[in-house]
């Protein structure tokens, strides 16, 4: 049995130093086998005791207030820790991206719907042949919002999605929501869903933490996270404004290939018929690239 835990992310557009990309929105998922739930959980316990936090802290991105606001040291400790014991105990990671900006015509209750869907399969592409249940942090919004995005988490194991047939049930129950301060599990999923929004936004705030996330992120049988553990919106449906090439810039993917396709050649990266096809978007070449 596995247990995903799921959060959002969102970078404004003016955190955003990739040109042409605008602001991000990002759903991300961490998978947990059932039998390292407990073991990660005491790991935490042990970091907060030698950071010299209480033992209620949260650990977040972007903590707003609390015992590790602007402690920018101890930040980076945790977070470094965090990502290498889910990686030690076999974690896997999924994370979808979304750039508004370059869906014209979508409204946000459409692209929200759309990223749930995404990041949906991409837990069941990373299942395999195992079970799961998925745990979201708490929507955020009005209670209209709420109210709308259950409703769609409902319509998933009900209808399931283009790929995910309902009578699979890999994912046993409805998405299941609770708060992230409750669940160290959760506090996990905003740590990578908000280090992966910043680094395809660019930003150098998260450059020292890229090969650890990605080596979290689900690959598919080629190796490649492109299109399993890493999703872009827009897709490769969108033509030239499809994003995977950003996989090349931030991860250096040398293809795309999709999971369901793994044994082909897939796509070469960059791939002259995408956005940041000949450059990574950034003023220095080597901010976001593999060149670090």
């Amino acid at each position: 049995m596995y247990f995903a835990f799921m959060d959002d992310s969102a970078r404004k557009r003016e955190d955003v130093p990739r040109q042409d990309l605008g602001e991000l929105h990002a759903y991300g998922a961490v998978i947990f086998p059932q039998d390292s739930l407990q073991p990660y959980r005491e790991q935490l316990a042990q970091l907060r005791q030698e950071l010299g936090v209480p033992a209620g802290t949260e650990f977040k991105w972007s903590p707003d207030g609390g015992p590790l606001h602007n402690k920018w040291k101890e930040l980076h400790t945790a977070r470094v820790r965090m990502l290498e014991g889910a990686a030690e105990f076999g974690v896997q990671a999924c994370v979808v991206v979304c750039a508004p900006e370059l869906m014209p015509g979508w409204s946000e209750t459409e692209l929200k719907s759309e990223m749930l869907q995404y990041l949906y399969e991409r837990v069941t592409y990373a299942l395999g042949d195992e079970k799961g249940i998925v745990i979201a942090d708490q929507p955020g919004g009005g209670r209209t919002d709420e109210t709308r995005w259950l409703a769609d988490a409902l319509a998933l194991d009900t209808d399931g999605t283009q790929y995910v047939k309902p009578a699979n049930k890999q994912i046993l129950l409805p998405i299941i929501t609770t708060r992230s301060d409750h669940v160290d599990h959760l506090q996990l999923a905003d740590l990578v869903a908000a280090a992966t929004t910043v680094l395809i936004a660019g930003a150098s705030t998260a450059d020292r933490y890229k090969d650890l996330i990605y080596k979290l992120l689900a690959k598919n049988a080629r190796g490649y996270a492109g299109g399993t553990g890493l999703k872009f919106i827009p897709s490769t449906r969108s033509n030239w404004r499809a994003l995977m090439n950003l996989a090349y810039w931030v991860f250096g993917e040398d293809a795309y290939v999709l999971p369901d396709t793994a044994s082909s050649l897939g796509t070469v990266l960059p791939h002259s018929g995408w956005i940041f096809a000949s450059n990574s978007g950034l003023a220095d070449p080597n901010a976001a690239g593999t060149q670090q």
